[in-house]
C-alpha cells in the first residue's frame, strides 16, 4: 500500500470564552446620523469581568441605544455571530442559545420565541452594528453603565471554550459538556460529555479533525502548571455527533501533538481508506472510520521503554514515538519490532550530543516527520539545528539501515 498523511499541528490556542452587550440610557440623546455618530469618537469603554475590551472600531450611542460592530460583539460574548447579506439576516449561536434577526425589523426570535427589540440593526460603512443590551441579555450576561466614566461594565461566567473553523465546538471547562454546530451558524446541539478528572485549569485549546465519513475527533489541551510545563491531554471520538470513545494522557514539559488520522490506498479497490487514531500515552488505538476499532499497540512493549508517548508518524508497518522522558523520536519497525532512536542515526557532534543532554525548554531532539517514499524505504525529516538556527532535511534508509 501507498501513503498520505493529514498529520495535525499544534494545538490551536483558543481563550477562555466571555460575553456582553448593552443599550443603555444616555443623560442627552445621541444626535445626528448613524455615520456621524460613527465618525465621532464615543470615548466609550466596555470592561468585561474587570478587563477592557478593545474593540475592533468603537461603539456609539444613537438615541439612547449603544451599538457595536456584530464581529467585536460576537468576539466579547464567545458566541458565533453571522451574518447573511442575501437574505440580510444575523444568527448567534451559543450552548442552549439561538438568535436569529431580520434587518429592518424590530422584532427577533430567541430559541424560536418573538422577542421585541428597542432598536434595529445599523449597517454602517458595510459594517454590522447590533444593539447591545438585546445580545446581553440573550445569554444572560450582567451589565452595568456609568455614566460618569462613560464605561460600560460587563460580568459573565467563563465557562465555555470555544474553537471555531467551518463548525464550531464549545466545551464546558467545568463540566466537560460539549456542543457542536456545523455548519458554524447553526444551533449548536449538546454531543455528550469529556470525562475531565478535574476542571480544566490552564491555558486551554480545542482542534478538531474529520474524515470524509463524518467522524470527527476533538482535541482538548489543557496546559497548566508553572511555568506550563503539565499538559493533559483529552480526546474524543465522534460518530453521528455522538461520544462514541474518548481518551486522556498527560504530559510533562513536552508535548509535540499526536498524529490523529492518516490514509491507506487499497491499490486494488483504487481507494483511499481512512484511519483515525487515539492513545493514552501507552495504547495507540486505531479505528476505522465508521468509529470500529481495528488494531491497539502498546507503545511501551514496542519501544521498550515504560514511558507515555507522543504519536507523530506511522506508516503500514512502522510507528514514529516520542517517549516523554527522554524526548527522543523513535522508530517501531512492525515486521521485526526492531526499535531505531533517530538522533543516534541521523545526527552527529555537537548536534547528537545536544539531542541527548540538552534539557531546555525540555529534554530530547528537534527531529520532525515529513514525508516518505511510495514504498516506505525511505523517511525524511526536519531538523532544526540550535547551532545555525536552520531546518535541515534529512533521509532515514529503512533497508541499508538493517
Amino acid at each position: 500500500m501507498e501513503h498520505k498523511r493529514k498529520i495535525s499541528s499544534r494545538i490551536l490556542t483558543a481563550a477562555l470564552i466571555a460575553a456582553m452587550a448593552l443599550s443603555v440610557p444616555v443623560a442627552a440623546s445621541a444626535a445626528g446620523a448613524t455615520q456621524a455618530n460613527k465618525q465621532v469618537p464615543s470615548g466609550i469603554k466596555v470592561v468585561l469581568n474587570d478587563v477592557q475590551f478593545q474593540p475592533k472600531s468603537a461603539p456609539f450611542l444613537e438615541n439612547g441605544v449603544l451599538y457595536m460592530p456584530l464581529r467585536d460583539t460576537g468576539e466579547l460574548l464567545g458566541t458565533i455571530v453571522f451574518w447573511n447579506s442575501t437574505t440580510k439576516v444575523i444568527t448567534m449561536t451559543y450552548p442552549n442559545q439561538f438568535v436569529k434577526l431580520n434587518y429592518g425589523s424590530t422584532q427577533a426570535t430567541v430559541n424560536g420565541k418573538a422577542v421585541q427589540l428597542t432598536a434595529q440593526l445599523r449597517l454602517v460603512d458595510g459594517r454590522m452594528y447590533v444593539p447591545l443590551r438585546f445580545f446581553s441579555e440573550a445569554i444572560g450576561a450582567g451589565v452595568e453603565w456609568s455614566p460618569s466614566k462613560s464605561t460600560v461594565n460587563i460580568t459573565k461566567s467563563n465557562d465555555f471554550v470555544k474553537y471555531e473553523t467551518g463548525s464550531t465546538c464549545w466545551l464546558n471547562h467545568k463540566t466537560g459538556d460539549l456542543y457542536y454546530a456545523y455548519p458554524y451558524e447553526q444551533p449548536p446541539v449538546p454531543i455528550g460529555k469529556i470525562e475531565l478528572d478535574h476542571p480544566l485549569q490552564g491555558n486551554v485549546s480545542i482542534d478538531t479533525m474529520s474524515v470524509n465519513s463524518g467522524a470527527r475527533i476533538i482535541t482538548v489541551v489543557d496546559n497548566f502548571g508553572e511555568p506550563h510545563v503539565n499538559y493533559d491531554v483529552y480526546s474524543v471520538l465522534l460518530v453521528n455527533k455522538k461520544i462514541v470513545t474518548q481518551k486522556k494522557a498527560s504530559y510533562f514539559q513536552r508535548y509535540d501533538g499526536n498524529v490523529r488520522n492518516y490514509q491507506t490506498l487499497d491499490s486494488k479497490a483504487e481507494k483511499w481508506i481512512e484511519h483515525l487514531l487515539m492513545t493514552d500515552g501507552k495504547i495507540l488505538s486505531v479505528y476505522n472510520d465508521q468509529g470500529q476499532l481495528v488494531q491497539e499497540y502498546d507503545l511501551p512493549k514496542l519501544a521498550g521503554q515504560d514511558d507515555i508517548y507522543t504519536i507523530e508518524g506511522i506508516g503500514d508497518d512502522y510507528l514514529l514515538v516520542r517517549p516523554n522522558k527522554t524526548g527522543l523520536l523513535t522508530l517501531i519497525d512492525l515486521n521485526d519490532h526492531s526499535v531505531v532512536v533517530l538522533c543516534d542515526k541521523l545526527l552527529t557532534g555537537q548536534e547528537l550530543d545536544y539531542a541527548h543532554n540538552n534539557d531546555v525548554p525540555y529534554r530530547g531532539d528537534d527531529l520532525r516527520y515529513h514525508s516518505e517514499s511510495t514504498d516506505g524505504d525511505l523517511i525524511y525529516f526536519t531538523h532544526y539545528s540550535p547551532f545555525d538556527g536552520k531546518h535541515h532535511l534529512l533521509t532515514y534508509h529503512r533497508k541499508s539501515a538493517n
